[in-house]
């Protein structure tokens, strides 16, 4: 059970790191080990990994980053990128990156915080990997404060961050974010899975992610098949029952599917806890659903990640369903490759959101911190959770990052609009004639009800 479960956490860290993509860029190998200084930690410069960064606009004399109209500070803007701000006056800190482990997921992540760095103004001090090893993590840490980094991205093993807190509570000139996980205390009595809030942290709600996939579904069956009632219309929902965050996706489908229309026994969940999470195991989780349920002939489908969406097309091909059928993922690294390369068929949508924009606030608020601007308890104000922001009067804030519906007639365009966003050129070859700043924000523009 203890393997299972462990497995069950690198796939919630996988699928969530799906959903900012980066597996279009080029990704050098992981570091082998956990020893490595920075400089030899295997992470490649911009260049080597897509994202080589054209020069910036000319800045102005604005007092802060993304500061309000009379020159104050927007607390909840201040920890991204403004290109009209000279970030150059400022002191240069080193920041770095520490993980628990060196696979590809993690190494996009390093490749995205060193495109950052340098635009900040920060001094890009590498990316190592404990490998598994808590106690090497810890043991870094502490290393790379002794050789002046005050800057660190930490994904540890979620069960130390107590550990990590107290020893990064002795450094007050130290200024830290996590990514994966969200940074929590272990309580168990604190109503909270994972514990109460230590810290702030960036990312998406699993619940919201099921309702995002499957409203775009349902638009798709409303606007291609609305003669069609949703009593013929079936759902395969794939899911990894053993793990309570991607469960959550299961719940928010569900509730969109019944509120559409669709019928309590049309929708189908294909477990891949026993049969694996590939897109082998999704072929066989899925499969016996399709088959033993001939009677339908239009199907939605939330494919969790990219290979089991990959395992429903083909599912539905077979079948002679395509037409017929739309899949949808929160993730989209693989649609967007399978588009590129020209192909279509019924996996036809993702919820996206680009690597880049994932870490911008995230490194922006180690630097904002670092700098003075914001605390812990004062950055993203609007994104305070009231029932979920910490304890001993701590107000931790949990930002929410937007996500964009990829379809095949306009996915360039919002890729492309994201390398001149973030001054990068992870897509090269995407046109960018008509394309502006303007045509998405980098910002999530309400707080959800559940905040308050």
């Amino acid at each position: 059970m203890k393997k299972i479960l462990a497995l069950a956490l690198v796939l919630v860290l996988a699928v969530g790191l799906c959903a900012c993509g980066g597996s279009t860029t080029q990704t050098p190998a992981a570091p082998q080990g956990g020893t490595s200084t920075p400089a030899q930690s295997g992470t490649s410069t911009p260049a080597q990994s897509g994202t080589d960064t054209p020069a910036a606009p000319a800045a102005t004399g604005k007092p802060y980053p993304n500061c309000n109209a009379d020159g104050s500070i927007n607390l909840d803007t201040i920890a991204h990128y403004d290109a009209e701000y000279d970030y150059s006056q400022n002191p240069k800190f080193k920041v770095m990156y520490i993980s628990q482990a060196g696979t590809v997921l993690y190494q996009q992540s390093a490749n995205a915080y060193e495109h950052w760095a340098p635009l900040f103004n920060m001094e890009w001090a590498g990316f190592v990997s404990a490998e598994g090893d808590n106690d090497m993590f810890m043991n870094q840490l502490q290393t790379y404060i002794d050789q002046g980094v005050r800057g660190f991205i930490l994904d540890p093993d979620s069960t130390i961050f107590p550990a990590v807190l107290s020893v990064l509570e002795q450094y007050p000139d130290v200024a830290w974010m996590s990514q994966m996980s969200p940074p929590r205390d272990g309580d168990t009595d604190s109503g909270h899975d994972g514990g109460n809030m230590i810290n702030n942290y960036v990312g998406f709600d699993n619940v919201d992610s099921g309702r995002q996939v499957t409203n775009r579904l349902v638009q798709w069956k409303n606007e291609t098949y609305p003669d069609v009632p949703w009593s013929e219309v079936g759902f395969l929902m794939f899911d990894y029952s053993v793990s309570p965050a991607l469960h959550e996706r299961v719940i928010g489908s569900h509730e969109v599917f019944i509120n559409a229309g669709g019928t309590e026994d049309h929708f189908y969940t294909a477990d891949c806890v026993s049969t694996g999470f590939s897109m082998q195991g999704g072929l066989d989780a899925g499969g016996p659903i399709i088959s033993s349920h001939p009677e339908i002939k239009y199907w939605l489908c939330n494919g969790l990640f990219d290979d089991l969406a990959q395992a429903a097309a083909s599912l539905f091909s077979q079948q002679g369903l395509t037409d017929t059928s739309a899949i949808c993922v929160f993730g989209g690294s693989a649609l967007i490759q399978q588009w590129d390369a020209g192909q279509q068929d019924s996996f036809r949508f993702a919820v996206y959101t680009a690597q880049t924009l994932y870490a911008e606030p995230i490194i922006g608020a180690v630097y904002a911190q670092l700098m003075g601007w914001a605390t812990p308890d004062t950055i993203w104000p609007s994104w305070v959770n009231s029932h979920d922001h910490g304890t001993d009067g701590h107000t931790y804030s949990q930002l929410r990052l937007p996500t964009e519906s990829l379809e095949y007639d306009t996915y360039k365009k919002y890729l492309k609009w994201t390398d001149m966003y973030t001054h990068a050129n992870v897509y090269p070859d995407y046109p960018a004639d008509g394309i502006s700043i303007d045509d998405f924000s980098p910002f999530v523009s309400e707080v959800p009800a559940e905040y308050k």
